[in-house]
């Protein structure tokens, strides 16, 4: 029997200027095994939806079509990863009671959630659900279902999170990708995927931030244990900063591109006289080039600020300035310095995360990585489950 590392799936990952369709499996040593996969650019979105719904759902055609007709194989299933704006995230605490103490297993597991939603009573689709952590009533707790699973118990509670669909979003992926032939649409909620990807367990055993900066979107968010506790994203990123450079010297998008790759404000003040001179010996003061992205990253760094004044205030967990802030996406790796200007506005420590593998080792990479990781542990399980159900005499509808 072919082992499940061996097994591929597919995922298209969705950012706010570029849409990633590929194809791979595990690897050894946390790797993983790449068998096909393209990216494009299209219209994106912002936080309302998609600028171009047409934009997006011909790239995404175009890209599916493309690296399907060079794959060998089949693939029934598509895992999208689906960006905040798109995902309403709602917490619940849940617990269980049984008349005496008995075993805690997937079923015990699988009820507590169903009971979290059902007094939900969202009428949304569901994307997936986690939790922060479980408890039986000893006043530990457990960051993950295998942590309680043989425990002996009365009680099983957890602090549940719920990620549910934009219904635009759902209504339009599931017309797109059933009409490209796929019969089953997963979907994975991309903060969710980035932070149990990109941080350790124990690093997520205490509240951790993470700022994902994008092209037109960016988010921040809060994540404990296994769920996302407080998300926001902001209309704002490398786009706005290429937009104010495009504005302040009246230069072209490719111009832009050039003028931000060049520069870096990770430093202090910039002296007026310096000057940069671009590939056609063009001169732009570098000050100003450097007052343009500040001017950028600032309105990012006080939305963020924001965001930890909303949900935390003065409470010492995630909104603490001496619990780091970790950054990622496209900004992070197009955007020089972005995380010491970053850290300087916000006055707390900034660190850049990324996928720990060759190659992919890019702020840029870790939404598809993640999304990846977080496809494949979601076919392992549903395998598991499979063989489990038929061993005990096949699979229950």
């Amino acid at each position: 029997m072919q082992k499940m590392k061996n097994e591929s799936v597919a995922i298209l990952d969705i950012r706010s200027y570029s849409l990633t369709f590929l194809i791979g499996g595990r690897g050894v040593n946390g790797t993983f095994v790449f068998r096909g996969g393209e990216s494009s650019e299209y219209d994106g979105y912002g936080t309302e939806g998609f600028y171009d719904v047409s934009s997006f759902t011909s790239a995404a055609s175009r890209l599916i079509n493309s690296v399907l007709s060079s794959y060998d194989g089949t693939l029934k299933t598509i895992y999208i990863s689906v960006p905040a704006p798109f995902i309403g995230i709602r917490t619940k605490g849940q617990s269980m009671s049984f008349e005496k103490r008995r075993k805690i297993t997937a079923a015990e597991i699988e009820a507590l959630y169903a009971a979290g939603l059902n007094e939900l009573a969202e009428n949304r689709a569901l994307a997936d659900e986690s939790a922060m952590y479980f408890s039986i009533g000893d006043n530990r707790r457990y960051f993950s279902a295998a942590d309680v699973t043989g425990s002996k118990t009365a009680v099983l509670q957890g602090a549940l999170c719920y990620y549910f669909l934009n219904e635009q979003f759902y209504s339009l992926t599931q017309k797109l990708f059933s009409a490209s032939g796929f019969t089953q649409i997963e979907y994975l909620p991309q903060s969710l995927a980035e932070a149990t990807y990109l941080l350790p367990s124990k690093t997520r055993e205490g509240y951790a931030a993470i700022l994902d900066v994008g092209y037109a979107v960016s988010s921040v968010f809060v994540v404990y244990g296994g769920g996302i506790v407080h998300e926001e994203s902001f209309d704002c990123g490398v786009g706005a900063i290429l937009a104010g450079l495009m504005e302040e010297f009246d230069v072209g998008f490719e111009k832009a591109k050039e003028i931000l790759a060049a520069a870096d404000v990770s430093g202090g003040a910039v002296p007026k006289g310096i000057i940069w001179t671009d590939k056609d010996g063009v001169m732009y003061s570098v000050q100003r080039i450097n007052d343009v992205i500040k001017c950028g990253l600032d309105e990012l760094c006080e939305k963020t600020d924001a965001f930890f004044e909303k949900y935390y205030g003065t409470k010492k967990i995630a909104g603490d300035s001496s619990n780091p802030v970790y950054l990622t996406g496209e900004g992070v790796q197009e955007v020089r310095g972005v995380a010491e200007h970053t850290e300087r506005r916000l006055c707390r420590v900034t660190r850049a995360i990324c996928p720990e593998i060759p190659y992919y080792d890019k702020p840029g990479y870790s939404s598809r990585i993640s999304a990846l990781n977080a496809a494949l542990r979601r076919a392992e399980e549903k395998n598991g489950l499979r063989k489990f159900l038929n061993i005990f005499g096949g699979n229950k509808k």
